[in-house]
């Protein structure tokens, strides 16, 4: 089990320290804790779970009165319950062996692979936790085994994620009175906002959806496996990346069960991606019901671009402008383009003059088109460019426009001698995807 470092024992000391003096901060688990790290005990896995989720939780109290030297009430109580769980020193730490950790059940199933040809990874484990919840204290589910994916598959940055078992997922959603948002006057479900004097529909819409196999395939030279215990965790790093890839392009581009399967993140074999959505110009819409392959393909509300060839300063406007007011400024609300259209836009001049349109401002945002119109820009290598019928640019509230399940097991099996030399690392992973609230995001189309 890893152990403190120097820097959190002196932060835990000083939170205890803090505490005796000032009579307050934190509770008894958070000096437990700090006795804990002072004491250079082993942290378990659990515990150091509990770390990264106080951190995360608490990280806002940085912004009270208090928080920082020669402000009033300094040192506030969440200053003293920072500490006590071993201050920022601890925050990176946990973060760093909670992630080395998760990594680590990948690695061991690469290592039974080995030995036994084959492996399955349960990625679900789950903690009792104290609070609420059938008298054992709350659940959490640790996947940051798959960290590689959240940070190389952009679609999983603000996107709701939720986990799935078996072979299907059914979704549903209220669609009664759903309407466009243009006139500025109408919200999407189609009622007045005081809907006690009218009557909303509550029709529901149903979709079906199976969940997909992602592949990913690694070869690894027979001659270093002795030097298995240090390749493992590249291994791991390695065929998480490429599931990120799988699932990007999947979730961009496949054309959900049309045509032919010519690679695994397509046709038959692939998840229904954005791309492959209908579109229209004047209205946003859920598609049909059932349990079919062919059920739920929605119709996203589209601004046609000015010129076909590249992305204008009044696409983007008209484009924010067409997102229905209710999800704008919303933590998840974000562009999404590819960093080629990242590169254009920055380079964007009025057509008038040859003032740029997009400045470096110094200021939080941290540079031209890092943020549009107050929302962050995301980008995705795996979407489309300017061109005739293209869509280079979407912008949703991501956690209620777009819905990615995952199944918490993965499967490794070993291949000898796949090459001359070689043995291959083969991982199957079974993931769905699918627009949540159609109205929800809207897309530029060349």
């Amino acid at each position: 089990m890893p152990t403190p470092t120097d820097g959190m024992k002196a932060e835990a000391r000083r939170g205890l320290d803090w505490r005796k003096e000032f009579k307050r901060g934190g509770t008894e688990v958070g000096v437990a804790r700090a006795r804990d790290i002072v004491n250079g005990k082993d942290l378990s896995r659990e515990t150091i779970g509990r770390m990264v989720s106080y951190f995360a939780r608490h990280e806002v109290d940085k912004k009270g009165q208090g928080w920082s030297q020669g402000e009033d009430g300094y040192p506030s109580a969440g200053r003293i319950a920072w500490a006590l769980w071993g201050g920022d020193a601890g925050k990176s730490w946990a973060e760093k062996e909670l992630k080395k950790m998760e990594m680590n059940v990948i690695v061991d199933g690469i290592k039974e692979a080995v030995e036994n040809g084959q492996a399955t990874v349960n990625l679900k484990e789950a903690s009792a936790l104290t609070g609420s919840g059938s008298g054992v204290g709350g659940r959490v589910i640790y996947d940051d085994a798959f960290a590689a994916l959240r940070l190389a598959n952009p679609l999983r940055r603000g996107s709701r994620i939720i986990n799935t078992i078996g072979s299907d997922q059914a979704f549903v959603a209220k669609v009664g009175n759903a309407t466009l948002i243009q006139s500025g006057t109408d919200n999407p479900w189609g009622y007045p906002i005081n809907s006690n004097t009218g009557s909303p529909n509550i029709d529901t819409a149903f979709w079906q959806l199976p969940v997909r196999a992602l592949n990913a395939t690694v070869p690894v030279r027979t001659a270093v496996l002795s030097d298995i215990d240090n390749l493992a965790e590249t291994i791991a790093m390695d065929m998480a990346l490429e599931f990120s890839q799988q699932e990007a392009l999947s979730m961009m581009f496949n054309n959900d069960q049309s045509g032919s399967t010519t690679v695994n993140y397509g046709a038959t074999s692939g998840l229904r991606g954005l791309n492959s959505y209908a579109g229209s110009t004047s209205a946003a819409a859920f598609g049909t019901s059932g349990s079919a392959i062919t059920n739920g393909r929605h119709t996203v509300l589209q601004v046609s671009q000015a010129s076909a060839t590249a992305v204008s300063y009044d696409d983007l406007a008209n484009l924010m402008a067409a997102l229905p007011a209710q999800y704008l400024f919303k933590p998840t609300t974000a562009w999404m383009m590819h960093p080629t259209t990242i590169g254009a836009l920055r380079k964007l001049k009025a057509a008038s003059s040859n003032v740029i349109n997009f400045v470096e401002s110094g200021d939080d945002d941290g540079g031209a088109v890092v943020y549009i119109f107050g929302h962050p820009v995301i980008p995705n290598p795996y979407m489309q460019v300017a061109g005739a019928g293209n869509f280079p640019v979407y912008l949703a509230e991501w956690e209620r426009f777009f819905t990615i399940a995952d199944n918490e097991q993965m499967s490794i099996k070993m291949f000898e001698q796949s090459q001359v030399g070689f043995m291959t690392f083969f991982g199957e992973k079974r993931v769905c995807s699918t627009i949540r609230d159609v109205f929800a995001g809207v897309r530029l189309v060349g």
